[in-house]
């Protein structure tokens, strides 16, 4: 079977050119494109990581055709002492500003339907992009595709259910305060810690298009999600949210996986209008 075939752009941008890689099914093209956002804590992940190029070819054999959008990465910070943050020009509100440029070029270049999202720090960028959107700066896209996403610069206190699926794995408190750091580190200082702009998490969500979640059911982010997918609910905003059994954060960067193949077949069922093969709705949600 052929497989799909790809292209490197360079779009214009309010800060510069964006890199994007732009995926093409070999077939007949069977819905929406997706454009999806890699993550990496705002410091890792290129256009060539399993996460952006094997998830897009996968998507696109799938018959989606996807850009994958490259954003500016930020110097690593430390781990233990105080935060002092390295000097880049790619902190907030560049890498966002990037995302929404790829997306108003794709609306521009292509038309027809478009899909929005991300993983991890990608799905953060890609949510305040869906808000940005729904605010007027764009064409809205037909839906939202998060898998095990960050929307909080602080974590929301995690469930009882994910403390039990944590349990002997990590320190909370040490999880929880490299969200922070990596937090602080994207947003420029720590006063953004709670501006919804910069943490959709935080943002009132009323008017978003359908959202999907697939999340890592041993994830500390995962509590992020669940408060997000909470959210949502209050907000009267359709969606449907699902952990993979066994899982840890960032399965999609493991193509060998037999998660990173759930994660990339639920995109497609996504963008193809159905709905993932999974229990009813609950607190232990869980897909087969």
């Amino acid at each position: 079977m052929p497989e799909p075939t790809w292209t490197e752009r360079l779009v214009p941008g309010r800060h510069g050119e964006v890199r994007v890689r732009e995926y093409l099914p070999a077939g007949a093209v069977a819905g929406p494109r997706l454009v999806w956002v890699h993550g990496g804590g705002w410091v890792v992940g290129t256009l060539d990581e399993p996460e952006a190029h094997l998830v897009s070819l996968r998507v696109a054999a799938a018959g989606f055709p996807v850009t994958s959008v490259e954003y500016g990465l930020l110097p690593r910070f430390p781990v233990v002492g105080p935060l002092k943050l390295r000097p880049s020009p790619f902190r907030y509100p560049v890498p966002q500003d990037q995302v929404m440029d790829a997306w108003l070029d794709a609306a521009r270049t292509h038309g027809g339907p478009l899909w929005l999202g991300g993983a991890s720090a990608g799905a953060c960028l890609a949510a305040n992009v869906a808000l940005r959107l729904r605010d007027g700066e764009g064409p809205a896209p037909a839906g939202l595709a998060f898998q095990y996403g960050l929307f909080h610069g602080v974590l929301p206190a995690a469930s009882a259910a994910l403390r039990r699926r944590m349990f002997g794995l990590t320190d909370l408190r040490v999880g929880q305060e490299m969200v922070r750091r990596a937090a602080v580190n994207h947003a420029g200082s720590a006063e953004h810690l709670t501006n919804p702009h910069v943490f959709p998490g935080l943002a009132d969500l009323r008017g978003l298009p359908p959202v999907h979640l697939l999340n890592a059911d041993r994830d500390l982010l995962r509590a992020s999600a669940e408060n997000f997918a909470h959210r949502l609910s209050e907000a009267g905003v359709p969606h449907e949210g699902w952990y993979v059994p066994g899982t840890s954060h960032g399965f999609l960067a493991k193509p060998a996986s037999p998660a990173f193949e759930l994660g990339t077949r639920a995109m497609a069922r996504w963008l193809g209008g159905s709905q993932l093969d999974a229990g009813p709705p609950g607190s232990d949600e869980q897909v087969r």
